[in-house]
């Protein structure tokens, strides 16, 4: 059985992102997404929340995503993301000491927008290199480079340097551009089966601009903080 998957999501639990459970859980729908990474940065409560709720509504026999825990890590030296966590990853810390507090909770190293010139934290192709032994998957399709070509760049570099399977995410911070960028490949069971089976996946990214998400992000944020407001 194949899987479609969005291993860049943002929630609510980001601080400029407006993604709440519900929907989440419509897009992927709408979009037949069975599985997405949360990735919010330097945070993983919502993922843990949302993973919850989402494995409660499955035992009930409703249909919900397979949540993967992730967060995306601003590092000393760039954002680096994590993989099936089971705890918080601090942040700005050496990328390398980022790293392999990942690998000691038995999570995956994922690098997102590696060539996206206009993030000045990064990772330089030099330092993929360098990292190489700790670095699991790198993103080669994200949904809204700031950057021309920088999805591109992100494929030549792993053509040439063959260090860690192919990934791909939509960045999304709400709701109507999850799936954007997303991988289908055969279903996996863990953290190593999902790097052999990305090796055989199949990309697939429709880009969308930064910009555009700007002014849902403000709306949906204030929308869900005045829900939860008239709820408590």
């Amino acid at each position: 059985m194949t899987v479609k998957a969005d291993f860049h999501v943002h929630t609510i639990y980001s601080p400029d992102a407006a993604i709440s459970f519900d929907q989440l859980v419509a897009a992927c729908r709408d979009k037949k997404i069975d599985i997405v990474s949360i990735m919010d940065h330097d945070e993983i409560k919502g993922a843990i929340e949302f993973n919850k709720r989402a494995e409660e509504m499955r035992s009930k026999g409703e249909w919900a995503p397979r949540i993967i825990i992730g967060e995306e890590v601003r590092t000393a030296g760039g954002e680096i993301c994590g993989m099936f966590l089971k705890k918080w990853v601090p942040d700005h810390k050496p990328p390398r000491d980022t790293m392999e507090m990942i690998k000691e909770q038995g999570g995956l190293v994922y690098v997102p927008h590696p060539f996206d010139l206009l993030k000045l934290k990064r990772l330089k192709a030099g330092e993929l290199v360098e990292l190489a032994d700790l670095i699991d998957i790198i993103e080669v399709f994200n949904g809204k480079p700031r950057t021309p070509g920088a999805n591109e760049r992100a494929a030549r570099f792993l053509e040439e340097h063959p260090i860690a399977a192919a990934g791909a995410g939509s960045d999304c911070h709400e709701p109507s551009h999850l799936g954007a960028a997303h991988v289908e490949i055969d279903d996996f069971n863990g953290p190593d089966d999902l790097v052999e089976k990305l090796r055989s996946g199949r990309i697939h990214g429709e880009k969308y601009s930064p910009f555009a998400t700007l002014l849902p992000r403000l709306i949906g944020r204030r929308e869900l903080k005045k829900e939860f407001k008239d709820q408590t």
